[in-house]
């Protein structure tokens, strides 16, 4: 595979996004452990001159550009490859080669076993056998290289900041690489091997081996990355690994069914969050998304706490704490910073630590507040953890007070405009620069008002004023803030047909696009019935309803593209919301025929790995869905996306302080049955069985572990994230 490198303007930040990669991603493999990430081609090279992704990661840097793997200059055949988790393996064996002096190695005589795995850096075995009647001699090469390159960088960005060049050392069996960055920063690579080649310097390691028939030889080559190394036997590293898989696992809820692709597929969703998790100075979070947004997002790490509340509802704890942590305490146009707010992104990076991006620290996300106070009561919704939430209440305070001045600047209803030139133009989820459109074309003029964020701030404030009581310190402003921005939601968004526009330009005319965004407007619970039918109803029309989903945007609007960003493709996550809405307004049969989509989109994807987004290519075009070219993976919220989904049509929801409620429960085809496992609820773990019946879906509860009830309702139950209908 080669993707050209492109080269922007130098001002590319000026049109309000992130630099795209080019190229493309998706016959990538991609390991992910610790806060390490290593995205390879398919046999398991590193290659950044072939492809520009590859490369070793941790903290937006690429410690490990090269890492190819020859006999002699001659590429190996490639016979098989396969990832689980964190390991990686391939088998290979050479074409017919000759050395210069004329030593013939006839085809297949050898057989190269490759056997890798990610933790604290990379640990990997060369396991070389001659299956020839003959001693075979030749050469093994490994080439590598670190080029300490800023993800951004890699994404397309041309630097200001002047580049250093890289200390290198090669001793007997290692090298080390040293770069110290415009940031200040010295970032380390190693490089170690066992046995000491017969030649080492920078850029390549050559063993000359000579095998008798049925003889094998053992190579291994250790990576790490500042200081990080492993330097256990690989199949003790492999076992850890997977130990702290399956640790998490069973700290989680689990859900299996009688087709065993969809069970896979929830464990792999899962064990891609385990992936995800990390850890840096004394910070943990589930990162968004490898390789380009592997790090800390807010709007990312609240959403996906929400939707895996009831499977491991310490995550969105943690979320909310991590994030309270970086809330902003003081104006700052340069990073459209605001008493109150919560983060859009940190990133620990060279050109964000230098300023080279406004990233390092950057809060232009105008949904991410509301949403931390609507995560804060959806938390305390399924653990009862008031502690928790009275040490939040700070930062839960600034938070409503920047949602209640917010609505205040902009005459009833929150909205954004950039404050600085470096930022993002658009800040909702949907922020390339042309995510936001009239049907014609045009580019809607900020300020902005989205529909969402009303619906967000609604609920956020009115989840303020419970929390508010819940703590002692009632707040009857919010609450009447809330009222009335449900009236403005209603008044000024609302549209016959659409259900609602998909937002204010210049926070006043209302934008009439088709687009996914209502369905964040049902999962809020804050349309009344009639907009919401009129919702509901036109996303499951042909221009919006690909087969495998709802588009991000109408395909009649000038500007739709089935491969754009967030102008025509699928986004895993944003049906998930779109499905809790349906079931929350009782459109089950719509909920379910999204369900079922979208798992049968999940189940066509590589090792049922579910990537950021797809193309909205129409269904009957392909048989599974068009992969996006770079599409992050493992993503957090898209792969948290399926146990919501799932969470959804069970119809499992906190119905008061100790009830469980489960609501018109839904089984897609072809399943008779599912089992939810150890579902976390207040201080209890609890089993639930479904199965199919010729009058709907019974549900047996087969175990309570801990003082709870659980109730049976036709009725969505008003708590937590839903908490009322208007």
């Amino acid at each position: 595979m080669s993707t050209a490198r492109r080269v922007p303007a130098p001002g590319w930040l000026t049109i309000g996004e992130e630099p795209q990669p080019a190229g493309s991603i998706t016959d990538c493999v991609i390991l992910r452990n610790a806060g390490v990430s290593l995205v390879t081609l398919e046999h398991g090279d590193i290659d950044a001159a072939a492809h520009d992704a590859t490369g070793l990661y941790t903290r937006d840097t690429r410690h490990l550009s090269r890492l190819r793997l020859t006999l002699g200059g001659v590429e190996p055949i490639l016979l098989d490859a396969s990832q689980s988790g964190a390991v990686f393996s391939a088998v290979f064996t050479n074409p017919p080669m000759a050395d210069p002096a004329g030593t013939v190695v006839p085809g297949r005589a050898l057989v190269i076993r490759r056997r890798r795995v990610v933790r604290r850096g990379v640990a990997e075995s060369l396991t070389i056998s001659n299956y020839a009647p003959g001693t075979q001699r030749f050469e093994v090469r490994i080439e590598f290289d670190a080029d300490f390159r800023d993800i951004f960088e890699v994404r397309g960005l041309q630097r200001r900041s002047p580049r250093g060049a890289a200390d290198v050392l090669a001793g007997r069996s290692g090298v080390r690489y040293r770069y110290t960055g415009a940031d200040g920063v010295t970032r380390r690579t190693s490089l170690r091997f066992d046995p000491p080649p017969a030649a080492l310097a920078p850029g390549a390691a050559v063993y000359q081996l000579a095998l008798e028939p049925r003889e094998t030889v053992v190579i291994e080559v250790r990576v790490g990355v500042d200081g990080e190394r492993e330097r256990s036997p690989l199949p003790l590293v492999v076992a850890r690994v997977q130990a702290e898989e399956r640790a998490f696992l069973e700290g989680l809820a689990r859900f299996q069914c009688d087709y065993e692709p969809l069970t896979h597929a929830a464990e792999r969703a899962l064990l891609d969050i385990a992936a995800l998790r990390t850890r840096f100075e004394d910070t943990e979070f589930i990162a968004a998304g490898v390789p380009w947004f592997d790090t800390l997002f807010g709007r990312d790490s609240l959403l996906t706490g929400i939707f895996l509340a009831p499977f491991a509802p310490r995550l969105l704890g943690a979320a909310l704490q991590v994030l309270a942590r970086y809330q902003a305490r003081e104006q700052d146009p340069a990073s459209d910073a605001a008493p109150g707010k919560i983060p859009h992104e940190l990133r620990w990076g060279e050109l964000a630590r230098a300023g080279d991006v406004p990233f390092g620290r950057y809060y232009g996300s105008v949904d991410a507040t509301p949403l931390f106070l609507l995560a804060a009561q959806e938390y305390l919704a399924w653990t009862g953890d008031l502690a928790a939430i009275r040490e939040l209440w700070p930062a839960l305070a600034a938070a409503a007070r920047w949602c209640l001045g917010e609505l205040e600047r902009y005459g009833g209803v929150i909205a954004y405009e950039r404050r600085s030139a470096a930022g993002l133009e658009n800040q909702g989820w949907k922020d390339s620069h042309d995510a936001i459109r009239w049907p014609d074309g045009r580019l809607v003029a900020p300020p902005i008002a989205l529909v969402e964020v009303q619906a967000y701030a609604w609920a956020g404030l009115q989840a303020f004023a419970d929390l508010a009581a819940a703590c002692g310190q009632p707040d009857p402003g919010a609450a009447r803030a809330a009222s009335q921005l449900l009236v403005v939601l209603d008044e000024r968004f609302g549209l016959p047909g659409l259900g609602f526009a998909l937002c204010l330009e210049r926070a006043r005319e209302p934008v009439p696009t088709p687009a996914s965004n209502t369905g964040h407007v049902l999962w809020a619970g804050a349309a009344n019935r009639a907009r919401a039918a009129a919702a509901a109803a036109r996303a499951f029309q042909s221009d919006l309803f690909s087969g495998w989903g709802i588009r991000t945007l109408g395909a009649g609007v000038v500007g739709y593209n089935p491969l754009g960003y967030h102008t025509g493709s699928v986004w895993p996550h944003d049906n998930a919301i779109f499905l809790a809405g349906l079931r929350r307004y009782g459109f089950d049969d719509l909920a379910l025929q999204l369900g079922t989509a979208f798992i049968e989109a999940a189940l066509a994807f590589p090792a049922y790995r579910i990537p950021e987004l797809y193309c909205g290519d129409p269904r009957e075009l392909r048989l599974v869905p068009t992969p996006y070219p770079v599409a992050s993976r493992p993503q957090a919220w898209a792969a948290a996306s399926l146990p919501y989904v799932l969470a959804a049509l069970l119809g499992v929801r906190p119905a008061g302080p100790r009830t469980l409620a489960i609501t018109r429960p839904l089984l897609p085809p072809p399943l008779r049955w599912a089992r939810l496992s150890n579902l976390r609820f207040a201080d209890a773990a609890i089993d639930l069985a479904f199965r199919r019946g010729a009058s709907g879906v019974a549900v047996e509860v087969e175990d309570v572990r801990g003082d709870v009830a659980v109730l049976l309702t036709d009725n969505w139950p008003a708590t937590g994230l839903h908490a009322r209908l208007p």
